[in-house]
């Protein structure tokens, strides 16, 4: 039987093409000849959810039957365009849940004891000057979570261990032992830490906005692992100069990889390159699946995890 093309559209997954090659022919939108890709033969996509997928690029994809994402998010993908061509939408929930929540606590650690000022404190020779500047624990505080969802009960776990009282908003109330709070300003006057764990797209775009940042206290911390859409970007950038909160400690943003440059020069920020699933461990993880969730719907007209 001949081999199905793919197409693979961005260097997130460089390093598991030999995944895919197994059972299929496999283009790379990332080389620079171009004009060996052929698109129109191209049955399959292979894509990460920060991957900006053209209307163009959709154009040349005139066999397309199955986008297949590498990641959990898809708000980068035109949903309404996939139903009216009957291209089927696939993503790799659950595997890289642990992670994300993993970096979310490393991020709300790192912003309250200031380990990164502190490694530059020592390298800068600033230690045979004088003992740093005091942080903060975070044993006791109260922290929000912005979206209960899977990665939101995790971080919920880790927040436990260090003895956090717990509050979330969400659209509903949820099924848990963590105080649901219906209003997110009211949520974010009352935490010292607030996480957004919620997922992207068009309902949750800009829902950090300058109304809720100004809600918060001005000892509070902002930690963001979910999309660089969730925060209204200029409202965090005048709010942090402002010594409105704290800090912030983001791992997506707009525009990725070419963010704001204002948050550069900040000093109450921490930045991470968009790597919540970022282990080999999970990115292998979420490389198999999205190749089974192909192999799947080739095979029974199906993807395991199917988004529609």
């Amino acid at each position: 039987m001949k081999k199905k093309r793919i197409l693979l559209t961005d260097t997130l997954i460089k390093d598991f093409v030999y995944i895919y090659q197994k059972d299929y022919i496999v283009d790379k939108l990332w080389e620079k000849n171009k004009n060996k890709i052929n698109f129109k033969e191209c049955e399959g996509m292979v894509t990460s959810g920060v991957f900006s997928i053209t209307d163009s690029l959709m154009e040349k994809l005139t066999n397309l039957k199955i986008i297949s994402v590498f990641g959990v998010g898809y708000d980068n993908v035109n949903l309404k365009l996939c139903k009216e061509r009957n291209i089927s939408v696939s993503n790799t929930p659950d595997v890289l849940t642990k992670d994300v929540a993993d970096l979310a606590i490393a991020l709300v650690l790192s912003i309250s004891r200031n380990i990164f000022h502190g490694q530059n404190y020592i390298l800068q020779d600033k230690w045979t000057r004088g003992p740093m500047d005091l942080t903060t624990r975070i044993n006791g505080k109260k922290v929000g979570i912005v979206g209960l969802g899977k990665i939101g009960k995790e971080f919920a776990k880790r927040a436990e261990s260090f003895s956090m009282e717990i509050l979330y908003f969400g659209p509903n109330k949820k099924k848990s032992k963590y105080k649901y709070i219906k209003n997110l300003k009211k949520m974010a006057s009352m935490v010292d830490y607030l996480v957004i764990t919620c997922t992207g797209g068009k309902k949750t775009e800009k829902l950090i906005n300058a109304a809720v940042l100004q809600s918060m206290k001005k000892h509070s911390y902002l930690v963001n692992v979910s999309r660089g859409t969730v925060i209204d970007e200029k409202s965090l950038i005048n709010c942090l100069q402002k010594k409105g909160i704290k800090g912030a400690a983001l791992d997506v943003f707009l525009n990725e990889p070419k963010i704001n440059p204002a948050f550069k020069k900040l000093s109450n920020v921490i930045l991470h390159p968009h790597g919540g699933s970022a282990t080999l461990e999970t990115r292998t993880a979420m490389a198999q699946l999205s190749f089974d969730n192909l192999k799947s719907f080739f095979r029974i007209g199906s993807p395991l995890h199917l988004v529609i």
